[in-house]
C-alpha cells in the first residue's frame, strides 16, 4: 500500500512540474518611457474637412519601449492572430489618477479615447524563440498641439506632461499569450 502511495505521489509531482514549466519564462531586460511627437513613431491624423483639408496633425504621446527576453527553453507565442505575445500597461492608483487629472480620462482604458480624436498603438513581436530578445512599444496619444474640430483633445502643458512622465512607471506591464497572463512586471522597480 505504501509503495502505491509513493508511486501515485511521484506521478502527481511530475505532472505538476510539467504543467508549471509549460509557461514561457520571460525577463524584462529594459524599459523606457518618454513624451514624443514623431510622425515616424506615431503616424499622423489627416484633416478631412475645413480650410486645412488634406493637412496632417501629429499627436503627442506617452511612448513606452520595452525589451523582453525569452529565458525559457520553449518558443513563446504563435504567429496567428490573437495567439502571439501581447503587452498592456495596468496602471496603479496613482498613475490612473494622474492620467485622469492631466488628460481628463484614464489613457490606459481604450474606452476613454472615444470622441477624443486620438488613440493608442503598439508594435509587438508575436513570437520569441528561446534566448531571443524582442522590442515592444506601447504609445498613448495625449492630444495635438493645435485646435481642430476633428481632434478636440489638446496637448496639456509641459508641467502636466512632466508629471505624467514622472509617474508613468507606477504600473504593471502585463504580458499575455492567447489572453492568458504569462508574466507581470512591476515597473516601479525600474527607472529609465
Amino acid at each position: 500500500m505504501r509503495k502505491w502511495f509513493l508511486f501515485i505521489s511521484l506521478i502527481f509531482a511530475l505532472f505538476f512540474l510539467s504543467a508549471c514549466s509549460s509557461n514561457p519564462s520571460l525577463e524584462l531586460v529594459d524599459a523606457n518611457v518618454d513624451i514624443v511627437k514623431d510622425k515616424s513613431l506615431l503616424g499622423s491624423i489627416g484633416i478631412t474637412e475645413g480650410e486645412r483639408k488634406g493637412d496632417e496633425l501629429i499627436p503627442t504621446a506617452l511612448f513606452y519601449k520595452f525589451t523582453i527576453r525569452n529565458t525559457g527553453k520553449k518558443t513563446a507565442g504563435i504567429e496567428e492572430v490573437d495567439k502571439g505575445i501581447e503587452l498592456k500597461i495596468e496602471p496603479k492608483d496613482k498613475l490612473r489618477a494622474v492620467s485622469e487629472d492631466v488628460i481628463g480620462f484614464n489613457i490606459y482604458d481604450p474606452e476613454g479615447y472615444n470622441g477624443s480624436g486620438v488613440g493608442f498603438g503598439h508594435s509587438f513581436l508575436s513570437v520569441l524563440k528561446p534566448d531571443e530578445k524582442g522590442e515592444y512599444t506601447l504609445n498613448y496619444d495625449l492630444g495635438v498641439s493645435e485646435e481642430n474640430s476633428q481632434v478636440p483633445l489638446l496637448v496639456p502643458s509641459i508641467d502636466k506632461l512632466d508629471e505624467l512622465k514622472e509617474n508613468a512607471f507606477d504600473a504593471f506591464l502585463v504580458v499575455t499569450i492567447e489572453n492568458q497572463e504569462i508574466a507581470r512586471f512591476d515597473l516601479n522597480k525600474l527607472k529609465n
